[in-house]
């Protein structure tokens, strides 16, 4: 009987056995649950069993039980030891999978932040055994893996019709161990598969829910990592592609010292994923996706309004780059929103709770196609290389010409702005608020530099706006800027 666990535990451990019993708030996301007990030569599962029995397998194991990440006090997990263990993770990854440490790093950030990503490379390039590799830090996590080709139909993903709710004239699918129960799934030759197919899971994958016709599931992906030697363009394709925040391109490498240390990892894991000494509960990424997508109660990463700003701003130059030589480059208005979880996971990874400039900097690995050339006469540039040649002539640019400390200013009376509207009657209140006017008041002395002014002087609705019609810049966005708080504020009294 397993009703007592405690007597169980102390039965066994007093027996010399090491137990590893997995922790409630794990236990309550799945139909079943299991306490395992292990020596070093073997591992007996016990299962629980629907009269209250338990029955028991034993197995052979080579190494001994994997250490995780155990949760907090109060079901909370620590920050600070899931974020050094998935560093740890990058970095061993990183060491087998040889020269992939950046696109390993953005498959990390798919899955935090709950995206898919796309790995393009030719044959042999071990992107199966790359993705395999990540999908195998975490305990926990369903899986579905599936090979693509021409003759699949959406059943192969979906599962097959339910014969006895067919009788009863229903149409409805066997989901048990689908594309649907997964978490994390990995798709192989994904553009072998028909175009039928692939419309079939643009909705599992953008909007996580399978819908044909009446019978609409929810779907628990997280993230799905696709792989494919080639691509192929029609309507179908590319709304899928858009799908894939994260898209990455697996160069050949003909450098024979890079040749001799995968000589060496092949020679020991003979292509298949190595156990990982350690690994971490797919609820602790689950726990940090809330945070980074702002669905936490309690604990919020803060991305300052300028961040945001010269977000769109990098964003909207580097496309504009891009476009010079490549006429229909095109980054969607979604994939640009989605890059604010980015920004939050970034904080995340290098243990902060605010968004900052570095995160900014880091913004290539979501927002480009790694290892993708701006050209093909332009072979010695990537799109990584281009995003941060404009992220820094623009960072200085806008320094030497004080636009920095400008959008700052304008953002700030902004919020105010935004507060008086939302709550009129608390407007004098607002007008009041120490903490905002006091940095109100520091960058007022920086923009306009030559200006005097009392430091009682109160502010009112009227010498803001006065404040923000003087703001004159020779930056583009500060006057766009500019002209877009007065507009949409001009009927603010």
């Amino acid at each position: 009987m397993i009703s007592n666990r405690e007597e169980v535990r102390k039965i066994f451990e007093n027996d010399g056995y090491n137990v590893l019993v997995f922790d409630e708030q794990v236990q309550d996301n799945y139909s079943e649950t299991f306490i395992e007990i292990s020596d070093h030569n073997n591992r007996e599962v016990i299962e629980p069993a629907d009269s209250g029995e338990s029955a028991r397998k034993t197995q052979q194991v080579i190494k001994p039980v994997t250490q995780i990440i155990k949760p907090g006090t109060e079901g909370e997990y620590d920050i600070a030891t899931i974020v050094e263990y998935l560093n740890w993770h990058m970095g061993r990854i990183g060491e087998i999978v040889i020269n992939r440490g950046e696109i390993v790093k953005q498959a990390i950030y798919a899955i935090l932040t709950g995206e898919h990503m796309l790995l393009l490379s030719r044959t042999g390039m071990a992107k199966s055994y790359l993705a395999s590799s990540i999908f195998n830090i975490f305990e926990g996590a369903r899986l579905f893996s599936s090979q693509a080709s021409k003759d699949q139909t959406p059943d192969n993903y979906f599962g097959p019709y339910n014969i006895e709710e067919f009788r009863r004239g229903r149409i409805r699918h066997n989901i048990k161990g689908s594309i649907i129960e997964a978490n994390l799934v990995f798709l192989d030759e994904f553009f072998d598969a028909s175009d039928v197919v692939l419309r079939s899971l643009l909705s599992v994958l953008n909007e996580r829910k399978f819908i044909n016709g009446s019978e609409q599931i929810d779907a628990a992906v997280h993230t799905a990592i696709a792989t494919a030697n080639y691509m192929r363009m029609n309507e179908v394709t590319e709304a899928v592609m858009d799908r894939f925040t994260y898209k990455s391109i697996i160069p050949e490498d003909n450098n024979v010292y890079s040749q001799l240390l995968i000589d060496g990892t092949y020679s020991t894991s003979r292509g298949k994923p190595a156990e990982p000494d350690k690994k971490i509960y797919f609820n602790q990424i689950l726990f940090l996706y809330d945070i980074i997508t702002n669905n936490h109660r309690d604990i919020k990463v803060t991305v300052p309004g300028h961040i945001y700003f010269l977000k769109n701003v990098f964003v909207t130059k580097f496309v504009s780059e891009m476009r010079k030589n490549e006429q229909n480059f095109f980054i969607s208005p979604r994939k640009q929103a989605k890059l604010g979880d980015f920004l939050r996971a970034s904080a995340i990874v290098n243990n902060r709770l605010e968004v900052n400039m570095d995160d900014l900097r880091d913004m290539y690995l979501a927002l480009c196609t790694l290892n993708s050339f701006v050209s093909v006469k332009s072979m010695d540039k990537s799109e990584k290389d281009l995003y941060l040649d404009v992220y820094q002539k623009t960072l200085n640019h806008f320094k030497a010409n004080g636009a920095l400390s400008q959008i700052e200013f304008l953002l700030g009376i902004r919020t105010l702005f935004e507060e008086i509207k939302n709550d009129p009657e608390k407007k004098e209140q607002i007008l009041k608020k120490g903490s905002m006017l006091e940095g109100l008041k520091n960058l007022i002395r920086m923009v306009f530099t030559g200006r005097r002014r009392d430091e009682d002087e109160e502010f009112t609705l009227d010498s803001l706006k006065k404040s923000v019609f003087e703001v004159n810049s020779s930056v583009e966005e500060v006057n766009e800027l500019k002209n877009g708080i007065l507009k949409e504020y001009r009927e603010l009294t």
